[in-house]
């Protein structure tokens, strides 16, 4: 039990370190909101997980969540049926957000289509050792000192593996980090009705 406990306690520690000047019931609330991440990637990691797909437009589902968010461009179709498990898409989706607005910089963009949904911000992108280890738990970058404890990436790729894609993230050509969700072997689905 008492590894569990540990992995529980040292981000929250983390947490009460960086965030002294914080006000007492934000820092509250980010500690549990770390560990619901910290339940929620246990679980994800356990192997129990399964996806509960169903059709979907993916043009609506990815146009609503993206709503949300300011300073942000969308380009993709006007209709995308596709059979996924919108709970969980929606959960890597609010992540990657997250992370761009985050650690990144507006003006973010996402692509879409039946086979992909492109996450890009306009930031100083990932330091090039932190590239093939961005999805790992608790890997955090130095600008994320106090704003972050390494779990978005990590759950967002857990979540992805449950939907049959993969997150793979990069750093754009001009600048600025990129989170591809790429899709296997998509199978659109005909049109909603």
């Amino acid at each position: 039990m008492a590894e569990p406990a540990n992995a529980i306690a040292a981000p929250l520690q983390r947490v009460g370190r960086v965030s002294d000047d914080v006000p007492e019931s934000r820092r509250h609330a980010r500690e549990r909101r770390v560990a619901r991440d910290l339940v929620e990637l246990s679980r994800l990691q356990g192997g129990g997980e399964r996806a509960d797909c169903a059709p979907v437009d993916l043009a609506t589902l990815v146009r609503s969540i993206c709503a949300d968010y300011p300073q942000l461009r969308l380009d993709g179709p006007q209709n995308v049926p596709v059979s996924t498990d919108s709970r969980r898409l929606a959960r890597v989706l609010f992540a990657l957000l997250d992370n761009a607005y985050l650690h990144g910089a507006p003006p973010v963009s996402v692509t879409y289509d039946a086979t992909e949904i492109a996450i890009s911000d306009s930031g100083p992108g990932l330091a090039a050792g932190l590239l093939p280890r961005a999805t790992e738990p608790f890997v955090t970058g130095e600008r994320a000192r106090g704003r972050g404890v390494g779990l978005g990436l990590a759950i967002a790729a857990r979540q992805a593996a449950l939907l049959g894609a993969e997150l793979q993230v990069s750093n754009a050509t001009g600048g600025g980090a990129v989170a591809r969700l790429c899709f296997a072997a998509a199978t659109p689905l005909p049109a909603l009705s």
